[in-house]
């Protein structure tokens, strides 16, 4: 028996669904053929010029290397003065050439405080010897290391996601002076 027009036959239904279908299906395929993820890209940033700056403003030993191992690029840099040019923080974020992050973070914070705010989740798991001077080091989730060092009311920590061997050579590169 033929449908009317206000009633159509199962066999109708289910071959029009399948068009519908097949046609998103189609625009679907064509869209992700089409399409190109790019890649995420992190923008790389001159330091030098900002060290040069902050150490002219402040009296504190503003660590970084004078240069950085080939294919390494700094992505995040930050001064703050702080209230007198005692005080105040200094950061420098980099970018290995594997994209593997080390960080350095100088603070009037206590080890505690620091460790909260940059390492929260490590946990000591040493100390070592590294440019003359004894760094606690501490381990921490995702195979990050921390290198934590205090003195003259001052906290250093480095971190990052390298081997321990790459973050204690690149502590040995870091310089106070310009």
């Amino acid at each position: 028996m033929a449908s009317t027009r206000g009633n159509p036959d199962l066999g109708d239904i289910v071959r029009s669904t399948l068009v519908i279908a097949l046609i998103i299906l189609a625009l679907f395929g064509l869209g992700k053929l089409f399409t190109t993820t790019p890649e995420q890209t992190v923008s790389a940033v001159d330091y030098q010029p900002i060290v040069t700056q902050a150490r002219s403003a402040t009296d504190l030993p503003l660590l970084a290397p004078a240069t950085l191992p080939e294919g390494w690029r700094a992505t995040s840099v930050r001064f703050d003065a702080g209230p007198d040019s005692t005080g105040g923080s200094w950061h420098l974020g980099v970018l290995t050439d594997d994209d593997e992050y080390v960080g350095v973070e100088q603070t009037p914070l206590s080890i505690d405080r620091a460790v909260e705010r940059w390492a929260d989740g490590s946990e000591e798991s040493g100390s070592a010897q590294v440019a003359g001077q004894v760094w606690s080091v501490r381990a921490g989730p995702g195979d990050r290391i921390t290198y934590v060092l205090r003195e003259d009311d001052r906290t250093t920590l480095i971190n990052g996601t390298v081997s321990q061997q790459v973050l204690e050579d690149y502590i040995s590169s870091l310089s106070s002076s310009a």
